[in-house]
Order: C-alpha cells, then structure tokens, then sequence
C-alpha cells in the first residue's frame, strides 16, 4: 500500500517522512483543497526530504475553470518544477460544462513531459465521473485522487470500487478526502486500490506569547496519526 500525505508546510512533510509515508503532495492553502507552494518550499523539501515529492498545480481555490492567464501561470509553475527537479505534479482542468478540459491539460502534460502527474479531485466535479476519468486515462496521467464524486471516500466509496474495476488496470485509482487511520485500510480494501492519500492534519500552536485576540493556529499533519495510518496496512 503507498500512502500519500498532503502537506501544506515543511514540519507536516518532515514528519510524514518520519512516520513512514511513501510519497508527499506539496500544496499551499490546504483550506482550499490546496494550491502551489511557492519556490522556496518546494525547493527547501526537495533538498531535506527524501521520499517522492508531487506538487499541487493550481494558481487558485475555488473552481478549476481556468483563464487565460491563470493557464500560463500553471506553465510556468509547473516549468519551475522542473526546474526543482521534483517528482511529479498534480493538477485538473475543467470546461464550463464540468468535462475534462482535454486541450489545456494535454498542454500542460506536454510542458512538463513526464506522465508522473496526478490529476486530482477536479474529477470530483465533473458531471461524468466515469467519462471523465476515461478522457484523464487517455491523457495519460499516471493516476487520479478521487471521493467518487461525492464529498468524502467513506460516502462515494461504491463509485470509487466501480471505477477501480473498470479502469483500475489502465490508471492508479487514489482513494482521498476523509480518511484516516481508523478508516483507510477499510476504504482501501473495499475499493480494490493500492494506494491512499490523507492528510492527517491535526490543529497546531506553538507556545509564543502575542496579541491574545488573534489566533497563530495551523493545521498540521501530526505524525503519530500518519504513523498509525501507514501502520494500519503492516
């Protein structure tokens, strides 16, 4: 079983590191469902940490309904990924119809020129889950992160299964949202899928002394319940 820990700061990735996870998505912004990190961090975890690291392309929360603009800033982000050497990116695109934006992420994938790319839970979103994660295969991303369309694994569980036997020899199906160490391994085994990802986030503050009316909170992926995930599946 792989485990994938969404990581939104450099404490989170180092200790999904130690807690034995076998690949990190890098993202900024995790409130919303996450965005690209900047230089320096990408940068600072390719140089500290060891397992794959795979960074968010997304210039923006909310929809994944792209401008113009908006498309050439996820070129270059994704140009300076390259430059990073990391070792996979993720990101979707999707039409005003909620399809596939087949022509902008076959541009992307061809600026980054690997298929070590996940596309994520854009698929979610889609008013065909199946069609959609047909025309992502046929794109030739290495896999899909998915809740089966639905706002958690544990509720679009059944669609996930349907996918993984449908299309689970072409493309890795990556069950997401809502799991944790006392489901994963349960998800997992229902769907058929080999990996799973998390982020096992836990609130954090440090003990630093400041204006009592602001809160200095954030969310953190706490490395005992990433050590009990992984654990789950030994």
């Amino acid at each position: 079983m792989i485990v994938e820990i969404a990581c939104n700061n450099f404490i989170s990735c180092k200790n999904a590191q130690d807690a034995g996870a076998n690949r990190i998505e890098l993202i900024e912004n995790l409130g919303e469902g996450g965005c690209t990190p900047s230089f320096g961090m990408i940068k600072k975890v390719k140089e500290k940490i060891s397992i794959p690291i795979y960074v968010m392309i997304r210039p923006r929360g909310g929809d994944f309904v792209y401008s113009n603009d908006e498309i050439e800033i996820m070129h270059e982000d994704i140009r300076m990924c390259k430059q990073l050497n990391v070792d996979g990116i993720v990101f979707g695109v999707l039409t005003k119809e909620g399809n596939v934006n087949l022509e902008v992420c076959a541009d992307l994938l061809q600026t980054w020129g690997s298929n070590k790319a996940t596309f994520h839970r854009a698929l979610d979103r889609t008013v065909d889950i199946e069609t959609s994660l047909e025309d992502i295969v046929n794109l030739g991303f290495e896999r899909v992160l998915t809740s089966g369309g639905h706002k958690n694994v544990t509720e679009g569980k059944e669609v996930i299964k349907s996918l993984q036997e449908k299309l689970g020899s072409q493309i890795s199906i990556m069950p997401g949202a809502g799991v944790t160490p006392a489901n994963g391994k349960e998800i997992a085994e229902y769907c058929g899928t080999n990996e799973i990802h998390a982020t096992c986030k836990m609130p954090f503050k440090q003990n630093v002394s400041g204006n009592v009316n602001f809160s200095d909170g954030f969310p953190l992926s706490d490395k005992k319940l990433i050590t009990d995930l992984v654990g789950a599946f030994n």
